[in-house]
């Protein structure tokens, strides 16, 4: 495979061992793909006009994969293998936050960034003896985060109570422009992941610390014809709850951040905002996609280079109505989920547990996160799109739809029923939790720190419990079990074959485990 090397102007280098590139090179890969979004190809190009060295595009995919923990490193020498991570990371984040958030609402000057990034230290508890806040360290981090401050431009006028019909013409216009498959709409919605179906049970729930201990936010994102749904983006308080040991998350189809206070911020914003260029780049071939978004304080796109993407910005007041995901698409994700919460605390309940001391897990909640957007079908997706009455050629919402949706209401209900709260909620308000609809909040700007200081110490609060290790011998058992129960029912043949194809699966690893665990074992002796 083809590497590059810093001092490979003069001719190309065959470089067999990976950790031949410097940090520098990737560093400076990862800015330019950051600043200059573009297809793998055109970094390939780049690199071979830059370095004089043929690189291989799987390559360069490895490098961009960890972009975004490359640019938050600190380089000591830039010719070096090695690199050392930046000091204070709660700080920085903090520093980006509020440069983010505020840059759109007053001039931000070096000398005022400089004194914001003091006190964030002083809050942190950051002896003024660990760092210099000079002009080289404020430029260090302005090129760690790509940072490039702009005027300050007119605030928008507000909106009033005819902006959707002054707005639609324009806003199907520019639609028509895009196939159905090339416009999308992204977002968020919170979660109370353990919320009962119950008054009083509520009310404790989401008092004092406990609410954001027991909240998630969750950024949804797909396309007018409902062919391509984006993995959920997951926001949660804590950065490795104890139940997420022994988890692989590279198999599980979710992205996972988190801040003390579970919001989308600006910078979780744009992290996805970049990644969703570089997907639908992918998907679409390099064709431009549209992508529209409300005015939520945390959907900042200026200063991430998108090479694919255009976005349109819904008017204020108009997002409940014009805006497909508020449209039915998230609570149709809601209905599936509260379904799954429902059965769990049934299952729960049956086995003798008490309603009261139920804790379900944040690994559970995202399990069931991802199989509720799962169920949410194509068919909704683009009927909730019909039925903003934005897309150019308008059709009312199918039957079948609405036929399945009632029938997942009444399922719902009579769940509901069957837990027998004191208190019980109706099924609307269980779906339409009001403190459900913040997902971001942000009164001054030194509240910004308390979202990243001790967000590591936090973890203490934690109440989930680490899951064991499942061996092969355990899980081939009950897969047997499973087997068992799919020969004894009616048409369950295409189960017992992706159950066949599982106990392959398993029966494979274990080989595979078994000769690691040989080759690890005459090391050791040997």
């Amino acid at each position: 495979m083809m590497e590059f090397e810093e001092g490979a102007e003069n001719k190309p280098k065959m470089l067999r061992n990976q950790s031949n590139k410097t940090d520098k090179q990737k560093f400076e890969l990862c800015q330019y793909a950051r600043d200059n979004k573009a297809a793998l190809e055109a970094y390939v190009n780049w690199i071979k006009v830059k370095w004089n060295v043929t690189v291989h595009k799987s390559t360069v995919s490895r490098i961009l994969k960890d972009s975004h923990k490359r640019l938050n490193e600190d380089i000591a020498n830039p010719d070096s293998k090695r690199h050392k991570s930046v000091k204070f990371p709660e700080l920085e984040r903090a520093l980006m936050e509020f440069i983010l958030t505020y840059q759109h609402r007053t001039i931000l000057s070096d000398a005022i960034i400089i004194a914001k990034a003091k006190l964030f230290a002083e809050r942190l508890q950051i002896p003024e003896s660990k760092l210099q806040f000079s002009s080289g360290w404020l430029q260090k981090f302005k090129e760690r985060n790509g940072i490039q401050l702009r005027k300050l431009h007119g605030e928008a006028s507000s909106s009033d109570q005819n902006a959707i019909i002054e707005n639609l013409p324009s806003l199907r216009e520019k639609l028509s422009r895009f196939p159905l498959d090339r416009i999308y709409n992204m977002d968020e919605t919170g979660l109370f992941y353990r919320l009962e179906p119950d008054r009083s049970l509520a009310t404790t729930r989401l008092s004092g610390r406990k609410k954001n201990k027991e909240r998630l936010s969750i950024a949804l994102c797909a396309n007018a014809d409902g062919s391509h749904k984006l993995n959920p983006l997951v926001i949660g308080k804590y950065a490795k709850p104890r139940c997420f040991k022994n988890v692989n998350f590279n198999s599980l189809r979710v992205t996972y951040r988190n801040n003390n206070s579970a919001w989308m911020l600006t910078t979780l914003f744009q992290e996805w905002l970049s990644n969703f260029d570089i997907e639908i780049s992918k998907l679409h071939g390099g064709q431009p996609v549209l992508l529209i978004l409300d005015n939520c304080p945390s959907h900042v796109a200026e200063g991430v280079s998108l090479s694919n993407v255009e976005i349109h910005f819904l008017p204020p007041n108009t997002t409940a109505k014009i805006q497909p995901m508020d449209a039915g698409i998230i609570m149709s994700f809601k209905k599936h989920y509260r379904r799954y919460h429902i059965q769990w605390m049934l299952e729960q309940i049956e086995s003798g547990e008490d309603a009261k001391n139920l804790k379900m897990s944040t690994l559970l909640a995202i399990q069931y996160i991802i199989q509720a957007w799962d169920d949410v079908t194509s068919d909704v997706i683009s009927n909730c799109w019909k039925a903003t009455k934005i897309l150019p050629d308008n059709v009312s919402c199918g039957d079948e739809a609405q036929a399945l949706d009632n029938e997942l209401l009444t399922e719902l209900s009579e769940s509901i029923v069957r837990l027998s709260f004191p208190e019980a909620m109706t099924t609307n308000e269980y779906l339409s939790f009001p403190q459900e609809d913040i997902v971001f909040e942000l009164s001054e700007s030194d509240d910004i720190i308390s979202l990243f200081s001790g967000e590591h110490d936090d973890e203490t609060d934690d109440d989930s419990n680490e899951i064991p290790i499942v061996s092969a011998n355990e899980a081939l058992k009950n897969l047997e079990n499973i087997k068992t129960f799919l020969i004894q029912q009616e048409g369950t043949s295409s189960y017992l074959k992706a159950a066949n194809n599982l106990e392959k699966f398993i029966r494979e690893k274990r080989v595979n485990l078994m000769k690691q665990s040989s080759i690890t074992q005459f090391l050791v002796n040997n």
